[in-house]
């Protein structure tokens, strides 16, 4: 069940607070322990380090002397990495509609299918359809479990299920097991995802256009890092992007302006790094942009 399983949420650079003890065990990528609570990242730049290869935290437990326990999160911890805050409800109540969208994961490194829910009857089970790769149906046994997810209005929705039947009568379909309680996450507007994008920069109209990268990104701005130095605080420039929003490639252009800027010597590659904000930008771009990173915070809220 969802309250016997972790639930590892992906942590950035904001969530650790450097010279200061850890306030979860962090765990890599293959959920192995890292630094115990409590332990101390001692830098700014051990901190980017671990960040980069990817860090997680368990919403739903800690480590004691290495073993796991799982307990309800302190108050002070119940907010995720992307700045949501965890809640326990039921499916009913997530306002789940027949026709929508939910992945199915086995573990974190396990491949994602996405089905549809054809429907469901409360403490029963749920009827979705068959995943699909490529175009060819993938065949699951019976008792598979998986970490289900769901988007729905402004709130990601995960809960743990298993595969009770698939059958081919009338037609190839899934029969899950029904969840005690979903975990849910409000998306709030700040919410950050961490991405890996290439930017096009326009400074001025007497200057060509600079290159940067997109580390992190929001529905109101992102964090870049660059080459050449794009200005300073307050400097407005226009940043050029594409995103893939449901199989569809999306350009989009903001108007942007410099929050922040450091520079970090040490990284030869790209040592100025940017918080920029989105001050611009066509109804369409904004919500290609919204429903781009919605979609990443509910797959990634409960990875």
């Amino acid at each position: 069940m969802l309250d016997e399983q972790p639930v590892f949420i992906k942590v950035t650079a904001r969530d650790v607070e450097v010279g200061k003890p850890l306030r979860w065990s962090l765990y890599d990528g293959n959920r192995q322990l890292l630094l115990k609570r409590g332990n101390i990242i001692e830098n700014q730049r051990q901190c980017d380090i671990l960040v980069d290869k990817g860090l997680y935290r368990n919403a739903r437990g800690r480590e004691i002397d290495g073993l796991r326990t799982i307990i309800p999160p302190r108050q002070d911890e119940e907010k995720a990495s992307t700045g949501t805050q965890q809640t326990s409800t039921t499916l009913e109540k997530s306002r789940i509609r027949i026709g929508d969208a939910i992945q199915l994961q086995g573990s974190p490194d396990s491949p994602r299918y996405y089905v549809k829910l054809i429907g469901y009857l409360k403490n029963k089970g749920l009827i979705v359809t068959a995943p699909e790769t490529d175009g060819q149906l993938v065949m699951l046994r019976d008792d598979q479990s998986f970490v289900a997810r769901f988007f729905s209005g402004k709130n990601a929705y995960a809960f743990s299920t298993s595969v009770v039947k698939q059958t081919n009568v009338p037609f190839t379909h899934l029969h899950l097991s029904y969840p005690r309680e979903v975990a849910g996450v409000e998306i709030r507007k700040g919410s950050r995802i961490d991405v890996d994008l290439i930017a096009a920069i326009s400074i001025g109209e007497n200057q060509a256009p600079a290159a940067g990268k997109i580390m992190n990104l929001s529905t109101g701005g992102a964090a870049i890092r660059s080459k050449t130095a794009l200005g300073n605080k307050g400097d407005v420039f226009n940043m050029k992007f594409r995103l893939d929003v449901h199989g569809i490639d999306s350009y989009l252009t903001f108007e942007s302006v410099i929050r922040s800027r450091e520079y970090d010597p040490a990284d030869s590659a790209m040592p100025y790094s940017y918080g920029i904000q989105f001050i611009d930008g066509d109804k369409a771009m904004a919500l290609a942009l919204a429903a781009f990173v919605y979609k990443q915070l509910a797959d990634d809220a409960k990875s």
